[in-house]
């Protein structure tokens, strides 16, 4: 049912108890368990409870619908490997020392796992974890594939409360096309706007439809496994998405496509069902509330505002900005941007140059095709911005008035107190966080043009 922040938080007795317990959970002896679920390049909009018209998540809908689904949340960079060390750390990108593609986490920075074990959790990893070998030595125990949770919770000892990241690979390039009993229909499709409808690009997005819904489904295999054992009532579920969906503008991009992200927590023991949170939050915010559920005290250096704050006490913890930023991911990057509910406000360090697409999208066939599109003019204005030979240094967006960020309002006269109070805000942050541009480019890993490799491994300076 969904409600408004303030009837939220008067209706709620389940989760007015669940800040008790909280508070209480260091002097119980039943911890939760928690699971941390992890969609690969999937974004805020690509989920069925996210209003996906076609799209089939029954289990994810069923978290949703058995929790609380936060409907404004957002990724604090749009790559997957800096997603992931940020969330494990609750701190930004550029905080944690593992700001780019390539960069693991250093040794120095300590993750949830490890911040869990001397409470009693044992830790484990499933699937893809992208934290580099010094943050993967940190949980108890580490598997490569995702569906190894099964083999997770047969070894664990029985007598202790489990933490486990459940790393998807689903629904990443090259997609597994027909890997569902029901494949999607090119009928079924929803092209984005940004997209040109043609039969290609509507199989890729089939391909990425298929491994949405084979990640649901192996969700519903684990939820089966908690239920049938028991461990359902008082096992914590986060689930979310590290960015955007594998396509031109969407995932590396500040744009929404790239940033927002699908957010729930589930835990039928303190949360009640049926609830949703319209404020801003920020994968940055998982970390502290993970914490204050198991009863450990948030690290003062963690940048995050706790999940569990943000709702219970809004007056005081509600964000009005969230904050995501672009490094090097295949091409050299340095762009910040700040959002409100209503406005996008994004600074380009480098304007000169064009608009970039992550490799794994730019080496297709489809991404060909669209470019033999735009060679013979038969783009719109709108998909032209794919091809854009600059950007401007600053980009401002009303995102009610236009959710695709396709009109810049940055230069329109109308929109300057917007504007500087926007920048204002994202100087701020910048100063906050110590988030020190770099004194050199990074190469280019790929030609933008041709997609073809330029080096054949990414070196950092």
């Amino acid at each position: 049912m969904p409600l408004t922040r303030r009837s939220f938080l008067q209706s709620s007795m389940a989760l007015a108890a669940m800040r008790n317990a909280v508070a209480q959970t260091s002097d119980s002896d039943e911890k939760p368990n928690i699971i941390w679920i992890i969609a690969d390049d999937v974004g805020g909009r690509d989920i069925a409870c996210y209003g996906h018209p076609t799209i089939r998540t029954p289990t994810i809908d069923a978290l949703a619908k058995g929790g609380l689904q936060f409907t404004n949340a957002f990724v604090t960079i749009s790559s997957c490997s800096p997603s992931r060390c940020s969330v494990f750390t609750g701190k930004y990108p550029h905080s944690t020392g593992a700001d780019n593609l390539h960069d693991p986490l250093p040794a120095n920075q300590a993750i949830v796992p490890e911040l869990l074990a001397p409470a009693g959790y044992h830790t484990g990893s499933v699937g893809k974890l992208h934290l580099g070998d010094a943050a993967a030595k940190k949980f108890h125990s580490v598997k490569g594939k995702v569906t190894d949770w099964s083999s997770f919770m047969d070894e664990r000892p029985k007598q202790q409360p489990f933490f486990l990241q459940m790393g998807f690979v689903d629904a990443h390039r090259p997609f597994d096309r027909g890997c569902i009993d029901k494949p999607y229909t090119h009928e079924e499709i929803v092209v984005p706007r940004y997209l040109p409808d043609i039969p290609i690009v509507r199989e890729n997005l089939a391909g990425f439809y298929d491994e949405i819904t084979r990640m649901d489904q192996e969700i519903g295999k684990l939820m089966d496994h908690l239920r049938e054992n028991n461990l359902l009532e008082n096992t914590l579920i986060i689930f979310w998405g590290d960015n955007g969906m594998p396509f031109p503008r969407a995932k590396t991009t500040m744009y929404d496509s790239g940033i927002s992200t699908p957010l729930i927590a589930f835990w039928p023991r303190m949360i009640q069902p049926q609830q949703k949170y319209d404020g801003l939050v920020s994968t940055v915010d998982i970390a502290p509330a993970t914490l204050q559920a198991a009863g450990v005290e948030v690290p003062s250096d963690m940048q995050g505002v706790s999940l569990t704050d943000q709702v219970m006490n809004p007056s005081e913890h509600e964000r009005d900005y969230i904050f995501a930023e672009a490094n090097w991911h295949d091409f050299d990057e340095h762009i910040r941007a700040v959002r409100d509910k209503r406005y996008k406000y994004i600074h380009n360090a480098f304007p000169e140059r064009a608009l970039e697409t992550s490799a794994d999208s730019l080496n297709t066939p489809m991404f060909e095709e669209i470019r033999k599109l735009r060679d013979a003019n038969q783009l719109t204005q709108e998909q032209m911005l794919l091809f854009r030979s600059r950007r401007a240094e600053e980009e401002l967006y009303d995102i009610t008035a236009d959710p695709n960020e396709f009109y810049n309002l940055a230069y329109d006269p109308a929109y300057q107190k917007v504007l500087v109070r926007m920048r204002k805000r994202l100087d701020q942050w910048i100063q906050e966080t110590n988030d020190i541009p770099p004194d050199d480019s990074l190469p280019n890993e790929f030609h933008p043009e041709t997609g073809k490799r330029i080096k054949a491994e990414h070196q950092n300076k």
